[in-house]
C-alpha cells in the first residue's frame, strides 16, 4: 500500500519571500501561492513606478494657458484643402486648411477658421509653401491673367489676438506675373518661414491674394512649432 503524499505533493509545491517578513520564505501550493504573491507586490510595484512618472512628468513639463511647455511642445501642421476659386486680387485668409492625414494639431494648439491659436508664451518657427499657377488670357480660362495689367502675387502671414483685434503683417512676399517661354502658363512656388515670439492666445494666419491661383492642396502648407 502506497504512503500518503503531503498536500505540496499533489499540486506542487514552491517556496517565495513572505510579503510582511521578507528575510522569510512562504510555502504552499504552487498556484496558490503565486496567486497570493503577485496580490501581494502587484499593487506595490504599480505605486512606486506610478509615483515615478509622476515625479518625472511634474519636473518636465508645465501646464501653462491649456497647453503644454517642456519636452511636450505646441506643435501644428497642416497642408491646402480644394476651396472656392476667386479672382479678387486683394489678400484674405485662407481658412481652409485639411486636418486629416499626416497633419498635427498637438498640446494645446488649436485652429478657428484657419487661425491657428498658440496655448503658451514663447518662440515659435512659423512656415507656409504655396504652389502657384497660372495661364495668360488668352487661354480664356478662369485662372488667366494679363501679366502687364495685375498687381504682384501676394503671400503673407498674419498675427492678431482676440484682446485687441490689431492685425500685424509678420511676412511677405511679392510675386510678379512674368511670361514663361511657352507663353502658355506660369508656375511657381512660394515659401515664408521666420522665428517669432507670441504670447498665448495670438492667433497665426496666412493671406494670398487670388487664392484660385494657389493649386495642389497637398503642397500647400501651413505650420508652427514652440521652439
Amino acid at each position: 500500500m502506497p504512503e500518503p503524499r503531503t498536500p505540496g505533493e499533489e499540486c506542487g509545491y514552491m517556496c517565495l519571500p513572505c510579503h510582511k517578513r521578507e528575510s522569510q520564505v512562504c510555502c504552499g501550493c504552487r498556484a496558490e501561492r503565486l496567486n497570493v504573491y503577485l496580490e501581494e507586490n502587484f499593487d506595490k510595484s504599480y505605486a512606486e513606478v506610478d509615483t515615478e512618472y509622476t515625479r518625472i512628468y511634474d519636473t518636465r513639463i508645465a501646464k501653462i494657458y491649456g497647453g503644454y511647455i517642456g519636452d511636450v511642445k505646441p506643435v501644428a501642421h497642416m497642408i491646402g484643402e480644394m476651396r472656392e476659386p476667386s479672382e479678387d486680387m486683394k489678400t484674405h485668409p485662407v481658412t481652409k486648411w485639411y486636418l486629416g492625414n499626416n497633419c498635427l494639431l498637438l498640446n494645446g494648439m488649436s485652429m478657428h477658421s484657419g487661425r491657428m491659436r498658440v496655448p503658451a508664451t514663447g518662440y515659435y518657427h512659423v512656415y507656409s509653401m504655396l504652389d502657384i499657377s497660372y495661364h495668360y488670357e488668352k487661354d480664356n480660362s478662369r485662372q488667366s491673367v494679363a501679366p502687364t495689367e495685375k498687381s504682384s502675387l501676394v503671400h503673407s502671414i498674419f498675427l492678431s489676438n482676440i484682446d485687441n483685434n490689431e492685425e500685424i503683417e509678420v511676412l511677405s512676399t511679392c510675386h510678379p506675373y512674368e511670361f514663361s517661354r511657352n507663353d502658355i502658363f506660369g508656375r511657381f512656388d512660394t515659401y515664408l518661414s521666420s522665428d517669432i515670439h507670441l504670447t498665448a492666445g495670438d492667433e497665426v494666419y496666412v493671406k494670398v491674394s487670388n487664392i484660385s491661383q494657389v493649386n495642389s492642396p497637398p503642397k500647400n502648407i501651413f505650420g508652427i512649432y514652440m521652439i
